[in-house]
């Protein structure tokens, strides 16, 4: 019985090996894609009109085979009713550089043929862009989107197809169609734009607020807006906004006579009809930005971390930084090489002062500059490094927060790490008070007079011992109530 089954058994493994073989040699060149409409990121496309199509291909050669797996052609299936001429061919290019190649139809196919065959071991980035015009189905407005899938596959020096054809995946690394899918959309263009108008502002910024009512059309996906001969700005839609009426701030609008129009569109290529001109007159910007906000100094391992919150005006283009001992005059904040500390508003709000201090009370203040040197007025901030605690003696009853707790600075003790606590005594020698942080990274520790139940303690001199890691410092300090 088993001399039958061995005939059967040995054909299973021939079967089987043949097959790893087939498998393997697809399997070498591996590649995902992506098609795209130029300038629409959702695939759309107008029934019946000519489009930019962008084919990006991620191609892995790292164990391609020599010559049976050289790339000649890049071939693209297009879908029914799609058409592609020679003349329509663009470019190809090869990880942003660009090579030559020719398009060339075949059917209901495209041969995009290489002048020079890719042989190297290499993964790259690969781009076709070629315009095509859509199919024109009968689509009314209110229909549902048709779809149309493309196809892409590669094809080595004798014309035979490497592998299989192209999964689809996130190629460009873009937030777009990621697919080999388009959607064809009726092509009947929005309504025109109403109730444009455009205001300059009051306060004296060179802003212009631009003001429309929102399309009712729910297919629109967005307005492009001129102004002058400058690149239209585009406004995005927002999702699921109640709002009947739209807004735009245009900031930093050089002074002058300008005009502007808008429209509303499906896509790039499906756009209503140009509203009538609005002209505005620009006045030059003479309003200083609106300071930044809650100003924060905060000592950590020796050095100080300086942050903000950002001004709210939208032309504010940096920040400045200002220093100096309390009580005297601020000059601007010096870096460690020199130069004057100036912070850029798209950057951090943030700034590391690595300077040592030293003890004492220092001032930081901050303000923001437009993009003309308006400069709003100044917020500042006091750091006290303190050596012994302070204020000392304190009084627990005052409204002032200066002066109504005791702060012990971790910096009494120097040179030394771990944890840091505070133990308060009577002058008989009781522990009234131990005071820890939750903050392993705390520099300083406050008590507010109270005992261990809350109850303020009677005035007078105390015992303090102020302990981090295993180092110990010892004092006084004066409760005056």
């Amino acid at each position: 019985m088993n001399e039958k089954r061995q005939p059967h058994l040995l054909t299973g493994l021939i079967v089987f090996f043949v097959g790893c073989f087939v498998v393997s040699s697809h399997a070498a060149v591996t590649s995902i894609g992506e098609i795209n409409v130029k300038d629409d990121d959702q695939g759309l496309v107008p029934a019946g009109s000519t489009v930019t199509l962008i084919v990006t291909l991620r191609i892995d050669r790292s164990l391609a085979k020599p010559v049976d797996e050289d790339i000649r052609t890049i071939e693209i299936i297009l879908p029914a009713g799609f058409i592609v001429e020679p003349s329509n061919f663009k470019s190809f290019s090869r990880d942003g550089q660009q090579t030559g190649a020719v398009l060339e139809p075949v059917g209901s196919r495209l041969h995009i043929r290489l002048d020079k065959p890719i042989t190297d071991l290499e993964n790259t980035l690969n781009e076709i862009v070629f315009d095509g015009i859509a199919p024109n189905p009968t689509l009314a407005e209110d229909t549902t989107a048709e779809e149309v899938t493309f196809r892409a596959r590669l094809r080595n020096l004798e014309d035979v197809p490497i592998g299989g054809f192209i999964q689809p995946g996130n190629t460009d690394g873009k937030l777009n169609n990621d697919d080999f899918t388009l959607q064809i959309i009726p092509n009947v263009p929005p309504a025109p734009v109403e109730r444009f108008s455009g205001t300059r502002d009051a306060n004296g910024e060179n802003d212009v607020t631009l003001i429309w009512r929102k399309s009712d059309n729910p297919d629109v996906a967005g307005y492009f807006i001129y102004r002058n001969d400058a690149p239209r700005i585009d406004i995005k839609v927002e999702l699921d906004s109640s709002r009947n009426t739209e807004v735009f701030l245009d900031v930093n609008v050089a002074p002058g006579t300008h005009d502007y129009a808008i429209e509303a569109y499906k896509t790039p290529l499906l756009r209503s009809e140009r509203s009538d001109t609005v002209t505005v007159e620009v006045l030059p910007d003479t309003a200083p930005p609106q300071p930044p906000q809650n100003l924060t100094v905060v000592e950590s391992d020796d050095v100080i971390n300086v942050s903000w919150i950002a001004s709210p005006t939208p032309d504010v283009v940096k920040y400045r930084l200002f220093f100096g001992q309390q009580g005297k005059q601020l000059t601007r904040l010096i870096n460690q090489d020199g130069s004057i500390v100036e912070i850029a508003a798209e950057g951090s709000n943030a700034f590391l002062d690595e300077r040592r201090l030293g003890v004492g009370a220092f001032t930081y203040a901050i303000e923001a500059m437009d993009e003309v040197g308006n400069r709003s007025e100044q917020v500042s901030q006091v750091l006290r490094i303190l050596g012994k605690p302070f204020p000392n003696p304190f009084t627990p009853l005052s409204n002032n927060p200066d002066f109504n707790r005791v702060v012990f600075p971790a910096r009494a003790i120097e040179g030394v790490e771990g944890e840091f606590s505070v133990l308060i005594f009577n002058i008989n020698g009781v522990l009234i008070r131990e005071l820890k942080s939750a903050d392993p990274g705390a520099r300083d520790l406050e008590w507010d007079g109270k005992d261990e139940v809350g109850d303020l303690v009677e005035s007078g001199v105390y015992v303090y011992q102020i302990q981090v890691g295993e180092s110990f410092d010892t004092g006084t300090v004066i409760v005056a109530k």
